[in-house]
């Protein structure tokens, strides 16, 4: 990113490190291109401001120097452009402080049109902030001297401005010290003088009010021979007479919002995730925004507040929430603008969503807010929501990636490392039990498959049965997530989010996480995946890709895998819906290709076979042609005629 300061010396960075802009007259040249940036600026103009009527022999040719060698110095951030009779500079990568100092005016007296002084005064705090002594320092001639001229006078309106606005929300500490620092420096601006005695008066000083008066007049007769004007009269004639409406009328200020849900004691782990989302929100360049995504359980709401709670000191002028519902039941973002609107002290939002999100970027101009979106689901409920002022960051979680919302720092939560899930067993059910049994425990948080919701349904299950051992909750466990007859009410809880994800896919989507979860082999590769699903390995990829896009797969260098917990939900899911003739052809599919591939894992093939040998010998038997009901026995013709006699129950076909 780069910036170029006018409103001081001319000057230009990239990140931290200022760039050498060359000569004076190169670094005069792309000051003037910077006040017209994307507009023309002839070439007979350039030589006009450069050098005046003492334009050199051959100037033509010394202002494409210079814009040749001011190219490679400014890079892709600011592109200067040639045409038939001149340049335009046009800014990509880049800001201007004069144009941050133009916009942030214009928010703050918008804001002042609205009654919100606090706003307006925040807006133009910032708005000054950009200066760093005169504008255009270091280059010279008569059309710099217009612009200097033309810039300081925007800023001593900004600056009476931001004396009213405070004078207008109460006596602040060192305001009357600015002021007689603003009427010394300015003696002939009348509005200053109106605000140093206005200041003076609320600050208990009726004399040195009046005093204050008498030295306006004093300056006005001797530089320019007229009196004061009628505001500086009629403000002096209230003051000797104590007008009332003078005194200060403070509005009630409202509360610092301070939205976030409490944070979790037994919050366990995560410190490489909470390190990557606190630099992403460190980034000074603009308001930041991180994301967090992964599957339902993992945590993303929890991480999300955490950080948000750490953070909360870096940004002192609130902190906001809201649940944006998902797509299940989405918030509408002009519902979430009022509450936020009114949580600053705006008593009427605007009707429309557009009058709204502007108002909220207004209204946190100039503050540090951190706000976080919690499950969101479009870009549409986010954009609004977004502040514009650098001094805020924004938080978001969601199912998976917005990938119409640019500009976010994305982080993908997957599960706990073992170390850190059995911290949060211990921190749960008690850490005496649970090192005390250590191995069983280490046990326990795998066949969780690290999962912290699994974890923690299995700490309040150890926690409700003190009398049994991890070994035993282990085996309940494991028959109650892989063979449940009744499905037990924590297992219910810990499948929530397999079935929310499911409930997500389409059919083609549904199908191939059922299917493929069902051979008993650590991964598939693209090509074994496509002989699973019967489909063209780019299709079967594709399928694969966006099962990891809803965090149900994961990928790695050799291919697809399952978690666990995910794997043994999705096989049940596979038995109930597919039958087990579609699941032995998928698996007799796999096994031709791993026989034909020859680059298998040896386990794996085996572990296929004996799978597709055992769903064969347990299939019930159709019945073709005949039913000898004497023998209670059904009869159908073998692979060459051969008949194969099942004994069992007759029934009619």
């Amino acid at each position: 990113m780069m910036r170029f300061e006018l409103l001081g010396p001319v000057r230009a960075w990239r990140d931290d490190e200022e760039i050498g802009l060359g000569t004076p007259q190169q670094r005069a040249l792309l000051a003037l291109l910077l006040l017209h940036e994307g507009r023309l600026v002839e070439t007979d103009t350039a030589l006009d401001v450069l050098w005046g009527e003492r334009t050199p022999r051959g100037g033509r040719g010394t202002v494409r120097t210079y814009v040749y060698r001011l190219r490679p110095l400014l890079g892709a951030g600011a592109v200067i452009e040639s045409t038939s009779n001149g340049y335009v500079l046009g800014l990509r990568d880049a800001t201007l402080d004069v144009n941050g100092f133009l916009r942030l005016t214009d928010q703050a007296y918008e804001a002042g049109r609205r009654g919100d002084p606090g706003g307006a005064a925040r807006c133009l705090r910032q708005a000054l902030g950009a200066w760093h002594g005169q504008a255009l320092a270091g280059v010279r001639g008569i059309f710099f001297e217009s612009e200097r001229d033309r810039l300081e006078e925007l800023r001593l309106a900004a600056l009476e401005e931001l004396h009213a606005a405070e004078l207008e929300l109460g006596e602040r500490p060192g305001l009357t010290a600015e002021l007689r620092t603003a009427v010394a420096a300015h003696p002939l601006r009348e509005r200053l003088h109106e605000q140093l005695m206005l200041s003076l008066y609320r600050s208990g000083r009726r004399a040195d009010a009046l005093a204050a008066y008498r030295d306006a007049r004093k300056v006005l007769r001797e530089e320019l021979g007229v009196d004061p004007g009628a505001g500086l009269d009629r403000l002096h004639s209230r003051i000797l007479h104590t007008d009332p409406a003078l005194d200060v009328r403070r509005a009630a200020r409202p509360p610092v919002p301070s939205q976030l849900p409490p944070d979790l004691s037994a919050f366990t782990g995560r410190a490489a995730e909470i390190a990557e989302l606190t630099a992403a929100l460190h980034d000074t360049s603009g308001p930041p925004v991180a994301g967090i995504t992964g599957l339902g359980g993992t945590g993303r709401t929890t991480l999300a507040v955490r950080v948000a709670h750490l953070l909360r000191d870096r940004f002192p002028d609130g902190q906001f929430y809201a649940d944006l519902g998902g797509d299940d039941t989405p918030a509408e973002p002009a519902d979430v603008l009022g509450r936020f609107l009114r949580a600053l002290g705006v008593e009427q939002p605007a009707a429309t969503l557009g009058e709204r999100a502007a108002q909220w970027r207004t209204a946190v101009s100039g503050r540090r807010l951190l706000v976080v979106l919690d499950s969101a689901d479009a870009a549409g409920q986010v954009r609004p929501l977004l502040p514009a002022s650098p001094g805020c960051a924004v938080l978001v979680t969601a199912r998976r990636r917005i990938i119409d919302l640019p500009g976010v720092h994305w982080h993908r939560l997957g599960v706990l490392p073992p170390h850190d899930a059995l911290e949060l067993l211990a921190t749960i059910s008690g850490r005496g039990r649970v090192y005390a049994e250590r191995e069983a425990s280490e046990r326990l948080v795998a066949a969780c498959s690290y999962h912290p919701l699994s974890v923690e349904v299995a700490a309040a299950r150890l926690a409700a049965r003190p009398s049994w051992t991890i070994d035993e909750i282990l085996a309940q466990l494991e028959d109650d997530l892989r063979r449940p007859v009744v499905m037990h009410e924590d297992c219910a809880i810990v499948d929530r989010p397999f079935r929310d994800a499911e409930a997500h896919m389409d059919t083609r989507r549904r199908a191939a996480f059922h299917l493929a979860a069902f051979p008993d082999c650590r991964q598939l590769s693209p090509a074994a995946a496509a002989a699973l699903l019967d489909l063209p390995v780019d299709r079967a990829k594709a399928l694969m890709e966006a099962l990891v896009d809803l965090h149900v797969v994961e990928t790695g260098p050799g291919g697809y895998h399952y978690l666990g917990l995910v794997k043994a939900f999705a096989r049940r899911q596979a038995l109930d819906g597919l039958g087990r003739a579609r699941l032995g052809q998928a698996l007799r599919r796999l096994l031709r290709h791993y026989l034909a591939d020859g680059s298998a894992d040896p386990s794996d093939v085996r572990a296929v076979r004996d799978q597709a040998a055992a769903l064969l010998d347990a299939a019930p038997v159709r019945v073709p042609e005949r039913v000898d009901r004497h023998r209670h026995t059904y009869r159908r013709g073998g692979p060459q005629g051969q008949g194969v006699t099942v004994r069992g129950a007759v029934r009619d076909r």
